[in-house]
C-alpha cells in the first residue's frame, strides 16, 4: 500500500499543477472557470498530464533513489547529526542486500517504497490516464479536473486561509 503521506503529497502536487494552469488561462483570457478548463483540455500541459507525466516524475524519482545503490557508500558509516542521513544509515545497516535492492526513497516525504508499491503507483497512473481519456468521455474528464481543483481549494483553505482562489470552485458548489 502506498504511504498516506506520499498520497497526499502527490495529490497536492497534481492538484496544484492543474489549478495554476487553469487559473493562468482564466486570468489571461478573462473567461469563466468552465471556459478556462475547456481551453486547458486543448493544451499541451493537459496532453502531458493525461499521458501520466506527473506520475512519471515521481516514479522516475523513486527509481533513481534505490537504496541498493548506496550499499558501498562512504556515507554508510559517516558520523552525522542529520536525522535524514541517520535514517538512511539505519536502513543501510538493518536491511539485507536483497531488501536494499527493493527499497526506494522518496525525498520530499521521507517515505520508503518497495517495488510492489511502485507497481501500485504505476497502476494508479494507468487508471488516471484512462480516466483522462478525452475521446471516451469529455464530461468525466471535466469532472475529474474539477475534482482536482476542488481538492486544491480545500487544501488552500486549510493551509492559507487568506489566499485568493481565482477559480472559485468551492463558491460555485456551495
Amino acid at each position: 500500500m502506498i504511504p498516506q503521506r506520499f498520497k497526499e503529497h502527490l495529490e497536492e502536487y497534481i492538484s496544484q499543477e492543474l489549478y495554476v494552469q487553469i487559473a493562468i488561462i482564466k486570468g489571461k483570457e478573462k473567461v469563466s472557470t468552465d471556459s478556462a478548463i475547456n481551453k486547458y483540455l486543448k493544451s499541451n500541459h493537459f496532453k502531458d498530464f493525461s499521458n501520466g507525466k506527473p506520475f512519471d516524475h515521481f516514479i522516475d524519482g523513486l527509481r533513481d533513489k534505490c537504496l541498493g545503490m548506496l550499499k558501498n557508500s562512504p556515507m554508510k558509516n559517516k558520523q552525522t547529526t542529520d536525522e535524514t542521513i541517520l535514517e538512511l544509515q539505519n536502513k543501510l545497516k538493518e536491511l539485507s542486500d536483497e531488501e536494499l535492492d527493493n527499497t526506494y526513497w522518496e525525498i520530499e516525504t521521507g517515505e520508503f517504497f518497495s517495488s510492489n508499491q511502485i507497481k501500485e503507483l504505476e497502476s494508479n497512473r494507468s487508471e488516471l490516464i484512462e480516466k483522462l481519456n478525452i475521446t471516451k468521455n469529455k464530461n468525466e474528464v471535466f469532472q475529474t479536473i474539477i475534482s482536482f481543483c476542488k481538492s486544491y481549494e480545500e487544501l488552500c483553505q486549510k493551509k492559507y486561509p487568506e489566499a485568493p482562489l481565482p477559480l472559485e470552485i468551492l463558491k460555485s458548489i456551495n
